[in-house]
């Protein structure tokens, strides 16, 4: 009820700051540009972020001063704090002066460096009649690797209205049921304000949007999501979150790797946008926004449910179910692919 109450406070700060952010911006003529990865062609602002994050730092505080437990705890997570601050700034700078990728992409490599320095690593990795073995100095590179791609897959996933919210509400309240069992209190009340702040977000970003959370917004997530499964020590050590992690993500995942290979095939930079996402292939396929919504919410939860699953299932047993979602999941990815090349070659 305690994680609730805070949720619920988070999503009501949200759900008043975004309309003051919407006024002030259109006084200022601060919108986001359509360009050739977004489905939108009119004016809207692009600082939802600010709003979720500014709702989530007052939700936060105010649990910080009610439970010393909490406190105590957080004194020795603070630099995630000061990461999550400077991931959040250089996206919002994003916004407003168009950032290079290339300084982006040090700042990032340089926090993911500094906290995996600091401990926040993936250890060990489990694996079938092996149990957990010790990555040693791979877990540097693989942990750095995985809070870099996260905060990328996320921030290339929005590019409509509702999408990069929900997927990341989905995972957060998944992440926050596993980190809630660990007893992994900071997580997992990081985990369920900032769930709550997105449900505020999303009452003016559900189709038709009138805010999009920009790359302060998606950078944010993206870093919250990826830092979390590094805080819970009792999977990190047992080698199962190198496995849950991903899946919980795997949709972004999958289709950061899609649009990475697709770019590559054609010679552009794997920055480049275009139009050939998931939920851009499903709209050529004649789904309607809030269908494509409905497929890819519908998705993410089975991932997250499969990764909850930790909790309930033999590590082997459900090692196998993993990776049959992976499976099931590729499949997807491949028949879209399919159906995107025969819609191209029709047209």
């Amino acid at each position: 009820m305690k994680y609730l109450l805070f949720a619920l406070v988070s999503g009501f700060a949200s759900l008043l700051l975004q309309p003051l952010i919407i006024k002030i911006s259109r006084k200022k003529n601060w919108f986001d540009k359509p360009d050739e990865r977004k489905i939108h062609t009119t004016q809207i602002s692009r600082l939802g972020g600010i709003g979720i994050f500014v709702s989530f730092l007052i939700s936060f505080s105010a649990a910080l001063i009610f439970s010393q437990e909490l406190l105590r705890e957080f004194h020795h997570h603070f630099p995630v704090l000061i990461s999550m601050v400077i991931i959040f700034a250089i996206g919002l700078l994003d916004d407003f002066f168009n950032v290079r990728a290339l300084v982006r992409f040090v700042i990032q490599i340089a926090v993911a460096l500094v906290l995996a320095l600091l401990g926040y690593k993936f250890t060990t990795i489990w694996l079938p009649g092996l149990d957990a073995v010790n990555l040693g100095w791979l877990s540097y590179p693989i942990t750095i690797l995985w809070i870099v791609g996260v905060i990328n897959a996320i921030n290339m996933i929005d590019g409509m209205d509702g999408l990069c919210g929900g997927i990341s509400l989905i995972a957060l309240f998944s992440f926050g049921l596993i980190l809630i069992d660990r007893n992994q209190i900071l997580g997992a009340l990081t985990a369920i304000i900032l769930a709550g702040a997105i449900v505020g977000y999303l009452f003016y970003n559900f189709p038709p949007a009138k805010i999009f959370m920009g790359d302060s917004g998606s950078n944010l997530l993206g870093f919250t999501l990826a830092i979390l499964p590094l805080m819970e020590a009792e999977s990190i050590s047992k080698g199962t979150m190198v496995w849950i992690a991903p899946t919980i993500l795997l949709l972004p995942i999958f289709d950061v790797f899609a649009a990475m290979l697709r770019r590559i095939r054609q010679g552009k930079s794997i920055m480049a946008p275009d139009k050939w996402h998931i939920h851009h292939k499903l709209l050529h396929l004649g789904f309607s926004t809030r269908s494509i919504l409905a497929i890819i919410y519908s998705t993410c939860m089975v991932l997250g449910a499969v990764g909850i699953l930790e909790l309930y299932l033999n590590p082997i047993v459900h090692w196998f179910v993993l990776v049959a979602s992976w499976c099931l999941l590729f499949l997807l990815f491949i028949i879209l692919h399919y159906l995107k090349e025969k819609s191209v070659v029709s047209s």
